[in-house]
């Protein structure tokens, strides 16, 4: 799945309107930012593209858009499902 595509879903994750590129410029960088660090925890690009992966990805950027200031965590899903397409690679 392209980030364009990774956009779109997380877009209709956060219940932003598809069509609305007002905050497209900030949710690629958490699209990036959390498909970075799947990567880095081991998740295949293989295993990114499954519906499961699709899913993390949206699951992070939403975690991420909803940080209060100073705070970086992802929720017990994220890290749950991180884990198990980590060992799943």
């Amino acid at each position: 799945m392209t980030n364009s595509e990774l956009l779109i879903e997380v877009k209709k994750g956060l219940n932003i309107p598809v069509d609305s590129t007002h905050f497209d410029g900030v949710l690629t960088q958490k699209v990036l930012a959390v498909k970075g660090y799947a990567m880095n925890a081991g998740v295949s690009a293989e295993n990114l593209d499954t519906d499961t992966g699709v899913g993390l990805v949206v699951m992070g950027a939403a975690d991420l858009w909803n940080l209060q200031g100073g705070e970086t965590k992802f929720s017990p899903a994220f890290n749950t499902i991180l884990t198990q397409l980590a060992c799943a690679s």
